[in-house]
């Protein structure tokens, strides 16, 4: 990964709409065709109890899960909140572009994965019958709503992967530092919100993975406009 955004329109969007997505989507097929994703699970699945001993467990479902879940969605509306001031607010009248690109890229990539849900057959591990469930593996597209598994992608790594608008945003407004830290910090929430929900057996890795890619290429696709005029005036 560049130590900073590249200067040309070409290699952004090499690097962040084809690249980097395209590598996780790659890593996600792989853990879905080599057994990972059914391995993984299996770690996390309690033969004696016929469960995901972590479901309920209440660090996992009530702060990770739903709490911190809050967290970030008060971030947003915050960055809303902020947005709608800006033109009122002289230290934020500056950055009012970039703030209403924050909120679109950190909501497209979630709104996205919700929309897929509705319309792939993918269950969750706990659905399926070798993990306690009733329901038989299917990866079926383009179905009714009824017929949904409602899994595929991860929507709650969605949430914390959505972060990554905050790197773009950063990198627009000219802040390199800030920038990693809001990379380092989408990659922790990210993660911790992935590893999680695998434990509880709400997902498997390449759900989460996917989500990942998702947000990134939803992210940069909302920066783009601005990114290439950025690029082009610093030339």
């Amino acid at each position: 990964m560049p130590a900073a955004l590249p200067t040309s329109p070409a290699r952004l969007t090499l690097w962040h709409a084809v690249l980097i997505p395209g590598a996780m989507v790659a890593v996600a097929q792989w853990a879905a065709s080599s057994g990972t994703d059914m391995n993984l699970a299996a770690r996390y699945f309690d033969v004696a109890s016929g469960g995901f001993p972590v479901r309920d467990a209440w660090w996992a479902e009530q702060f990770v899960h739903k709490f911190c879940k809050n967290v970030l969605l008060l971030l947003w509306l915050g960055l809303m909140v902020a947005a709608l001031a800006a033109p009122k607010v002289a230290r934020l009248k500056p950055h009012r572009r970039t703030l209403w690109l924050t909120v679109a890229a950190m909501g497209l990539g979630p709104t996205l994965v919700t929309l897929l849900k509705d319309i792939n057959t993918h269950v969750c591990p706990w659905d399926l019958k070798q993990f306690g469930g009733e329901a038989e593996f299917s990866a079926r597209w383009w179905v009714s709503r009824a017929e949904a598994g409602r899994c595929f992608p991860g929507g709650h790594a969605a949430g914390g992967f959505s972060l990554i608008a905050l790197f773009f945003g950063a990198r627009l407004m000219g802040w390199p530092r800030a920038a990693w830290a809001a990379l380092v910090l989408t990659l922790l929430v990210g993660g911790l919100f992935s590893q999680v929900r695998m434990m509880q057996g709400a997902h498997f890795l390449s759900h989460n993975l996917w989500s990942a890619a998702i947000d990134w290429w939803a992210a940069f696709a909302v920066f783009a406009p601005a990114l290439f005029s950025a690029a082009r005036t610093s030339r």
